[in-house]
């Protein structure tokens, strides 16, 4: 796993060019430091270790996907720690939004944004999250084992009750929708 996956991991930190800010990593310096070391691609890694997560969105911005996680209790974009078969981010974050929500879409391999925040796996102290954007259509979700429950939102009317960095994660999303011309979500059959 680590191989391809820690390249494509580089390009993805390296393609999302701008500076952290207020997260604690000084820079796409910082991200491109930890993830250098394969260690990190792993659940187990202390401090800390990379994630990859997708925010399902319309191709409108108008409506998003989140789930109400299990442990936090908060709700939050799909997403979670890579598996042996990822290669990657990308498949990686595409295959928790499945595995979350049942749903497919056309991912920008681009970060939405890169956010450190507190590990509620209880492993290490930190999530390196890899954010992207999920263009889908905005079929019926399905409630996995790891939610309590899943719901589209309309962008103008969120759930209070969200995890923090959540909303500029959305925000980050309609602002990516009204700049460019992502594909849409796969048809039938894809």
């Amino acid at each position: 796993m680590h191989a391809e996956l820690a390249d494509d991991l580089l390009e993805a930190i390296d393609s999302w060019g701008v500076s952290a800010g207020r997260d604690g990593m000084a820079s796409q310096a910082d991200w491109r430091t930890l993830a250098e070391n394969p260690v990190h691609l792993e659940r187990t890694a202390r401090p800390s270790h990379f994630t990859a997560s997708a925010l399902p969105a319309t191709a409108d911005g108008a409506r998003v996907c989140l789930v109400l996680h299990r442990r936090l209790g908060l709700w939050v974009q799909p997403g979670g720690h890579f598996e042996p078969g990822d290669s990657t981010v990308a498949a990686a974050a595409a295959r928790e939004m499945y595995e979350e929500t049942g749903l497919t879409g056309s991912l920008s391999p681009v970060p939405l944004r890169l956010s450190r925040h507190p590990a509620p796996c209880g492993i290490g102290a930190w999530h390196l999250d890899v954010q992207l954007l999920a263009v889908t259509s905005d079929d019926l979700p399905a409630v996995s084992d790891e939610s309590l429950d899943v719901a589209w939102f309309e962008v103008d009317d969120l759930p209070d009750q969200m995890a923090s960095g959540v909303e500029g994660l959305i925000a980050a999303a309609v602002t990516r929708l009204e700049e460019s011309d992502l594909p849409g979500p796969p048809g039938p059959g894809r």
